[in-house]
């Protein structure tokens, strides 16, 4: 089903008042460079598509927040159909910041706080511009779906969860690095994977238990990963990896930038 009979009905012509988005003499798909308000994720001018994403985005945030199924995309929409959906929100992220270049200008810096705080957890010393402190024993980094997509494009990191597409990053999803250290043979070893609650249980507030987990995919590492069968990287093969992708000019000096804030007293239940 296409966005433009769900948005209009009947499908086109659009009813009086109402907005085609996906209209392309109105909304036409520019795809030029912005040349003012530039931020991450909004180097490349995508015209309409921008509005088709922004129609579209509501429908699974209804469905997801428990709306009555008849008004989720005012009951036009099966979830399997709304997933199909969402292929226009990883075509966004693949035009405006997966491309080689323009990922690494937006996702270095992030990257590069990243790996840090990996590195200060291996050398149990204090390192500037890395998250929490050596002791910290999981750090969690709040951030929008863009960066996460920018951040897993440096690595050429790949997930598919059920009932998702390709690529994309679920609401409340998660994109893991998981430092291991081997008790033989102190090795740091570093396991990346994809997590997220499915549609159903964020739908339906399922809680969630060792034996009703949420959706979650162990990535393989190009050029860090020995096998199919294991997907764990060495930490300084990995280390090696992320340093290649992260382009220096495009970090900033940790001593002229504002940290993030911390939350502190969150209880963990």
């Amino acid at each position: 089903m296409g966005l433009s009979s769900i948005v209009t009905q009947p499908p086109p012509p659009t009813p009086p008042g109402l907005v085609d988005p996906t209209d392309q003499q109105e909304y036409p798909i520019l795809l030029t460079a912005n040349t003012t308000n530039i931020e991450t994720g909004n180097v490349i001018n995508i015209g309409g598509l921008n509005l088709v994403t922004m129609a579209m985005d509501p429908f699974v945030m209804q469905y997801t927040a428990g709306f009555p199924l008849e008004k989720v995309a005012w009951g036009r929409l099966s979830v399997d159909a709304l997933s199909q959906q969402t292929r226009i929100t990883s075509l966004v992220f693949n035009i405006q910041i997966l491309s080689p270049y323009l990922n690494q200008v937006q996702s270095s810096n992030a990257a590069s706080h990243v790996l840090r705080t990996m590195e200060q957890a291996v050398i149990g010393e204090d390192i500037p511009g890395a998250f929490g402190n050596a002791k910290s024993r999981s750090v969690i980094i709040i951030s929008s779906d863009g960066y996460v997509a920018g951040l897993a494009g440096l690595l050429k990191l790949h997930w598919t969860l059920p009932g998702y597409q390709p690529d994309y990053c679920s609401p409340g999803g998660a994109l893991v690095f998981e430092l291991r250290q081997s008790r033989s043979t102190k090795e740091y070893l570093v396991r990346a994977f994809y997590t997220s609650q499915t549609f159903d249980q964020l739908r339906n507030l399922t809680p969630l238990t060792l034996k009703n987990p949420p959706a979650t995919m162990q990535l393989l590492i190009p050029g860090g990963s020995k096998s199919a069968t294991d997907l764990d990287v060495d930490f300084y093969t990995f280390q090696t990896l992320l340093r290649k992708a992260i382009k220096p000019a495009y970090v900033q000096d940790p001593s002229e930038e504002d940290p993030p804030p911390v939350l502190r007293g969150v209880p963990l239940r």
